[in-house]
């Protein structure tokens, strides 16, 4: 079962939380742990699947420090680890580390999971309730013999694309405003998805699974061979993915749907609500949206035999942790 931080431990760690933890921190926590130190040994090109997550990390932090955030499941750093308790994982470990930033940004988390000849790993900011910007999101996976990576970045939309095909055009196909963050030059999410395609070693991935393809509709999901040329690729997509995302939130301040200016900005003059009512029905559907990314972990294919592993209560814990539920977070001091 996952441990609880009280609060009077929450409040303590409060205290000495460094104002910006390193990428360096989260890999020693997981290397502190011997599964997972093994799979960076045993397992060919984990270490360079969370190295993507780490690089990730560190970009966001130098725009935006990243503070530990406990919570009710986790330690007082904001790590919730947990073990398999039956069956072929029993023993394998599930690491989440939480982290909060300045507003827009909401909620921030790391997960891990490995297992015989698999390493998982995820990484979401997500950002506030009726911000325009897309929350971020990125996983990989490495099965077998590490020979290729699955890499999945996404920059998942605050509208419903197929409702707001403004939105669609000002973040997916439009380049964010000049910003240092874009490394590669101006350049917009689907030009860089094509330039992901070009690259050596990708060929592209689509899910059997129905749920997946209706939530990666705008996704950069690949497989990339994991040789030099591929994993270079790989770090230059991730980058360039980060880069064009932190573009957007340096441009769009709070960018509150709340806001006409920033609402026509982000999806056009047919998106303005007419009077209160229809403003907080769209601030609600933003909401409900949101959750249903968030939330997206529970309702993969994998999730029963996650249960059957870890257990009910675990998992729920897990879930809980990774989409910031309300359920899970302490009183901010």
């Amino acid at each position: 079962m996952p441990r609880v931080a009280t609060s009077a431990n929450a409040s303590a760690a409060g205290a000495a939380l460094p104002p910006n933890i390193s990428s360096a921190s989260v890999l020693a926590r997981l290397t502190a742990q011997p599964k997972f130190a093994q799979q960076f040994k045993q397992l060919p090109n984990y270490r360079a699947a969370v190295d993507l997550h780490l690089m990730l990390h560190d970009m966001l932090a130098r725009q935006v420090p990243l503070r530990p955030a406990p919570t009710k499941v986790s330690d007082a750093q904001g790590v919730l680890l947990l073990h398999a308790a039956a069956g072929e994982l029993k023993g394998w470990p599930l690491m989440v580390q939480t982290f909060t930033a300045a507003a827009p940004i909401d909620w921030v988390h790391h997960s891990f999971n490995v297992a015989p000849g698999f390493g998982y790993s995820k990484s979401s900011a997500f950002t506030a309730g009726g911000c325009l910007t897309p929350h971020l999101e990125m996983e990989t996976s490495v099965v077998g013999n590490g020979s290729r990576l699955l890499l999945y970045i996404n920059m998942d939309p605050r509208l419903p694309l197929e409702l707001h095909p403004a939105y669609l055009e000002h973040y997916y196909n439009s380049a964010p405003p000049s910003s240092s963050n874009t490394t590669a030059g101006s350049s917009s999410w689907m030009q860089l998805e094509a330039r992901a395609a070009a690259s050596p070693g990708f060929s592209r991935f689509v899910s059997p699974s129905l749920h997946v393809r209706v939530f990666s509709a705008s996704a950069i999901l690949f497989w990339v061979d994991c040789t030099v040329d591929g994993l270079a690729a790989a770090r230059r997509t991730v980058s360039d993915a980060v880069g064009i995302w932190l573009s957007w939130l340096a441009a769009g301040g709070s960018n509150s749907a709340a806001s006409p200016a920033a609402l026509q900005a982000a999806a056009g003059p047919g998106a303005l609500p007419r009077n209160a009512t229809q403003l907080q029905a769209l601030l609600s559907d933003m909401a409900a949206f949101s959750a249903a990314w968030r939330n997206f972990p529970r309702r993969e294919a994998a999730a029963p035999r996650m249960a059957k592993a870890f257990g009910a209560d675990a998992m729920e814990a897990m879930y809980s942790t990774t989409a910031g539920s309300a359920s899970v977070r302490l009183p901010v001091r």
